[in-house]
């Protein structure tokens, strides 16, 4: 659900679509209902099921947000191959700490995003490079605020080999004509623009360990906070004479760990979007059974769980799996569809995978510091 072209020339492109695929009268649902859908979409980001594996897409401020010294995360979602217009996206992102031995109020961190995102006949494609920045103070060694700010450069285009026109329909033959003009003058079909924002999350934690490993027997925290996106409303227009600036999108959450035993957490986050009409709400919870966290080169853990995505009419609800093993995380979630755009997708909403890796540098002792974090 990635769609970033102007309402009427996303409409058009599904025209197109419908048209190249000589829809009949049985078909009709099928082209109302992804009108609609336009007509919802059109001021969307990019966004994961496992958002919560995304915190480059939610808040600047969760640069840094983890246990350990370097971090790299992945992404891809394989969207809707039930229809014509199936969308790809995938996110890189890596981030690193800057802890001093003397840093003991807070720290910075910094870093990548590299987000790209690919949708339907028209080839329509966002790449976007992101560099963030945040600083985390110390409140207590439970309490942790931090602030982030990103800035970003995107290159959005668009290809018309594979488009079909409304004015291409012959009424005659009652079928599409290659050779009738499309009725289309585009300024431009690709277009670099900036971009920035920033955010704020707070974090509550069990107190660590004072051990130079991660001997996960500290696991309850609670992040909060809101990321901010778009604050200059970049102009995304294809055309040089009608600016469409890119609406500001706020995205509130709250991601959460409980330990329900030595060996077992409850697992739940939330995710809200507000993006000009568009709205999100995004929940999951799951369990995380810990089959070997004490010995270390062998810690070992399985989440199950699932997550529903609801806008005023609902949309899907996902199951997923997730497993990790000393410093690697792989996440596994299918959306299923519930709303009325599964006459169209069959229910098929698309698989998505996530993949993290985290480095925990080895400091000297006896004045070492360690990310206060868990």
């Amino acid at each position: 659900m990635n769609m970033k072209l102007p309402g009427y020339t996303v409409q058009r492109t599904i025209v197109m679509t419908l048209n190249r695929y000589h829809l009949k009268k049985k078909l009709y649902p099928l082209a109302m209902g992804l009108f609609l859908f336009a007509s919802v979409l059109r001021a969307q980001d990019a966004h994961y099921s496992q958002f919560y594996n995304a915190p480059a897409l939610i808040n600047p401020a969760l640069t840094g947000i983890y246990r350990g010294d370097v971090r790299f995360m992945a992404n891809y979602r394989s969207q809707w191959h039930a229809v014509p217009v199936n969308y790809n996206t995938f996110t890189a992102f890596a981030d690193m700490k800057f802890i001093k031995r003397t840093d003991r109020k807070g720290f910075f961190s910094g870093g990548l995003a590299f987000n790209y995102d690919h949708a339907g006949d028209s080839k329509l494609a966002l790449a976007n490079l992101n560099a963030s920045l945040s600083y985390t103070k110390t409140f207590s060694p439970t309490a942790f605020g931090t602030v982030g700010f990103y800035v970003g450069g995107n290159q959005r285009a668009f290809k018309l080999g594979d488009l079909r026109f409304e004015n291409q329909f012959d009424a005659e033959l009652g079928s599409y004509n290659p050779n009738l003009g499309t009725g289309e003058s585009f300024d431009e079909t690709s277009i670099f623009f900036l971009d920035f924002g920033a955010g704020l999350n707070f974090r509550l934690q069990s107190r660590q360990t004072e051990t130079l490993v991660d001997l996960l027997d500290k696991r309850n925290k609670l992040d909060i906070g809101v990321g901010f996106f778009h604050l200059n409303r970049p102009d995304q227009s294809f055309y040089d004479n009608d600016k469409i600036a890119l609406p500001i999108r706020i995205s509130p959450y709250a991601f959460g760990t409980l330990m329900l035993g030595r060996n077992l957490d409850l697992v739940a986050n939330f995710s809200a979007q507000f993006q000009q009409e568009y709205r999100e709400m995004v929940a999951m919870a799951g369990i995380k059974f810990h089959f070997n966290d004490r010995q270390l080169g062998r810690q070992f853990a399985l989440q199950v769980g699932g997550g529903y995505r609801f806008h005023d009419f609902g949309d899907a609800f996902y199951p997923g799996i997730e497993l990790s093993w000393n410093a690697w995380n792989v996440g596994f979630t299918y959306d299923i569809n519930i709303s009325d755009f599964s006459i169209a997708t069959r229910r098929r909403g698309g698989p998505e995978f996530s993949l993290r890796y985290i480095i925990n540098k080895i400091r000297p002792l006896p004045s070492h510091l360690n990310c206060p974090l868990i």
